[in-house]
C-alpha cells in the first residue's frame, strides 16, 4: 500500500468527519440537562432579570416585524398595479381599495384590511393609511402610506404615482434578489475550494504517483 494511498483514505476519512460534525446537532451536556430539568434551583436574578426579558422581547419582535414587512414589500407590485387599474376606470382612492384589498391575501393586504375596518367604523381615512409605515416598517411601503394620504389630503391625481412606486419597489425586490445571489454564491465556494478542489486534485494526481512507485521497484 503506497503513502499516496494512505494520503487518499486519511483525507476521505477527514473530509467525511468534518462533513458529519457539520450537520449533526450539538449535544447537551449532562450538567445543563440536570439544570433544565429542574434538579439545580435558579437563583431570583436569572428567573426575574427584567432586563433580559425585555431584550428577548424586543429581539423577537424586531425578528418578527422585519419578516413581515420583507413580506409586504414582495407583495407591493402587485398591489400597487390593481390599484391603478381600478383607479384608471374611474374609482374613488377609498373605493379602489375596498374593490382590490379583499381580493388579496398576505401581510400588507392584511393590514390594509385592517384600515378599511377602521374607517369603517369612522376612522379618518388619512390618518389610518399614515400608521402603515409603523406597522410594515419598509420605505416603499412607507411612501406608499404617504402618497396616498396626500392624494386624499390635497385631491392630486394618484394612479401615476403609483405606477412609478411600483416600478421603484421592483427594482428594490430585484437589487435585494441579487445580493441574496451574491452572498448564497460566496458561501458555495467554500465546499467547491476546501473540499471538492483537493479531492480533484488529489485524483488526478494518484494515478502518476502509482506509476513513479511502479517504476522505482
Amino acid at each position: 500500500m503506497t503513502n499516496a494511498y494512505l494520503f487518499a483514505i486519511v483525507f476521505g476519512l477527514g473530509a467525511a468527519g468534518v462533513m458529519i460534525q457539520l450537520s449533526s446537532s450539538p449535544t447537551v451536556r449532562l450538567s445543563s440537562r440536570l439544570e433544565l430539568g429542574g434538579f439545580r434551583e435558579p437563583t431570583p436574578a436569572r428567573l426575574l432579570d427584567p432586563k433580559q426579558i425585555w431584550n428577548k422581547v424586543v429581539l423577537s419582535f424586531a425578528a418578527k416585524n422585519k419578516s413581515r414587512a420583507d413580506q409586504a414589500l414582495l407583495e407591493l407590485p402587485e398591489i400597487l398595479d390593481l390599484m391603478v387599474v381600478s383607479l384608471a376606470s374611474g374609482d374613488g382612492i377609498f373605493r379602489s381599495f375596498t374593490n382590490v384589498i379583499p381580493r388579496c391575501e398576505g401581510q400588507l393586504a392584511t393590514e390594509i384590511d385592517k384600515i378599511i375596518q377602521s374607517v369603517n367604523y369612522g376612522g379618518a381615512f388619512s390618518q389610518e393609511i399614515r400608521g402603515l409605515a409603523n406597522t410594515l416598517p419598509t420605505p416603499q411601503v412607507a411612501e406608499f402610506a404617504s402618497k396616498v394620504a396626500l392624494a386624499l389630503e390635497r385631491g392630486t391625481p394618484l394612479a401615476q404615482m403609483l405606477t412609478e412606486l411600483s416600478q421603484s419597489a421592483r427594482s428594490e425586490i430585484r437589487n435585494r434578489l441579487l445580493k441574496q445571489a451574491g452572498a448564497n454564491e460566496t458561501r458555495m465556494l467554500i465546499p467547491l475550494v476546501f473540499l471538492i478542489l483537493p479531492v480533484t486534485v488529489l485524483f488526478a494526481i494518484y494515478p502518476s504517483l502509482e506509476l513513479l512507485n511502479f517504476g522505482f521497484i
